[in-house]
Parts: C-alpha cells; structure tokens; sequence
C-alpha cells in the first residue's frame, strides 16, 4: 500500500478542483501548503485499453429468492464522438421507469423485481449492461425479451416523440446533478481528466439536442453484437443451463 501511494499520489498525478464561494488565490495557497511536500514523481504510464471478453458465467446460490442476471457489452470511452447517442439509447432501453424495458417486462408482463440499464464510461473503455431481478421460471423469457429490445434499436428507427423524451431527460438529469456545489466540483475534476478542458452546459446540451435515430441505430448495430454480449447469472439455478447461442440478436 505504501509502495502503492508513494508511486501513484505524485504533483504529476493530482488535479484539485473546487467549486463554490472560494478564490482561486487561497485555493492555490492551500494546494502549496499542503502538498508541497510531496516528493516529485512521473505521470502515471498510459496502459492499453482493457480487450473486453463476452463470457457467458452462471452461479448457483439456492439461498437466493430471486435469480439476478447482467447481460452487457463494451462501449465507449468517456470523450468517444458517440457517446451521447449511447447514452440516449440507453435512456430508452432502461434508463427510466418508463423505458422500453421497464415497461415491456416489468409493466406489462410482471416478469421482473426490477430491471434497467446503465451506460458507464472511462478514460479508456465503458460498458452498456442491463440488470434484472426475477424468478428462475422466468428467466429464459426475460433474457430473450432483453436481446429482442436489442435487436429492435438494430433493425427499427426510434420515432421522434419517443427520441423527443429521451433528450429531455437526459437534458434535465445533466442539469439537476449540476446543483450541488459538491458535483460541480466533481464534474470539473472529471472534464480536466478526460477532456483537458471544461465543455459549458450549453455544449453538452447541444451535443445531446443534436443525436438523430440513425446514429443510434448505428450505435446498436456496434455494440450488440451476439460476440460482444457477455451474461452473468447468480441465483437457485439447479438444472439451469444457458449457452451461448441464445444470445443472438
């Protein structure tokens, strides 16, 4: 741990933001007065991109209710050019209570505890994964009904009302985590880190306003893949047995 510290918390390594009622001047005096100290060392070495693997990987647990299963696939780095197609189709698939498949397996067919997707990015890598919780009965329909919601955004234009909500959320949430002094601060952080620059509100939402169906059409048809898409299962799954062709979309 040591070892660890001494070579990774170097001046090269650390960026300090602030956000609030301060001033730049004492922001910079308390820098120098508490990390003068520190001994210099070398920026971190840039490490190639993580080669993503689609396994398919089952766990049994009887002491487990409910059978949880992860189905996901690679997707952008965090300053990727398509990132906000990404993150508008995933708004749709499962990023609300009223996305696609909150509505459609959980609303509808009452298949599901719960269920919803995440789109997360890296410097260097991010996923897309779907997460659900229901019963081991209903497992092969839930998993089928999620890659058919894939193959949707494959083959069928997302229509404008439905596009029109989506960029509305994604809009309003990007604002709301904004006002907090605390996610400012963070945000900034973030920005100097993948970006080497701050992109205004006004940018970002333009950058969202601007995502057509087609682009994400095109987004779909990267990233699900049947050789992309990895699954994870954990629950009471005696006589359970999933293969690797049924993930096809």
């Amino acid at each position: 741990m040591g070892d660890y510290w001494r070579r990774v918390y170097t001046p090269a390594n650390i960026i300090i933001t602030a956000a609030g009622h301060v001033h730049h001047e004492q922001i910079v005096a308390l820098a120098q007065q508490y990390f003068d100290s520190l001994a210099p060392g070398p920026a971190l070495e840039t490490q190639p991109p993580p080669k993503p693997r689609a396994p398919v990987l089952t766990k049994r647990k009887n002491s487990l209710e409910q059978v949880h299963l992860m189905i996901g696939v690679p997707s952008y780095p965090a300053a990727h050019p398509n990132r906000f197609a990404a993150y508008t189709m995933n708004t749709l698939l499962g990023g609300t209570m009223s996305s696609r498949l909150f509505q459609n397996i959980r609303e509808q067919r009452g298949l599901v505890y719960s269920v919803g997707s995440e789109a997360s990015s890296y410097k260097d890598s991010g996923y897309l994964s779907v997460y659900a919780g229901t019963s081991r009965a209903s497992l092969d329909e839930v998993i089928t009904l999620v890659l058919e919601e894939f193959r949707k955004f494959k083959n069928e234009l997302v229509g404008e009302e439905e596009l029109r909500r989506a960029k509305n959320h994604l809009k309003g949430s990007l604002m709301l985590s904004l006002e907090s002094t605390s996610s400012r601060m963070t945000n900034l952080a973030r920005q100097q880190i993948y970006f080497g620059r701050f992109p205004t509100l006004d940018e970002l939402l333009e950058h969202i306003e601007g995502v057509t169906s087609e682009q994400m059409r095109d987004v779909a048809n990267e990233f699900f893949q049947p050789s992309r898409i990895g699954l994870a299962v954990l629950g009471p799954l005696t006589g359970v047995k999933i293969k690797r062709t049924q993930l096809v979309c």
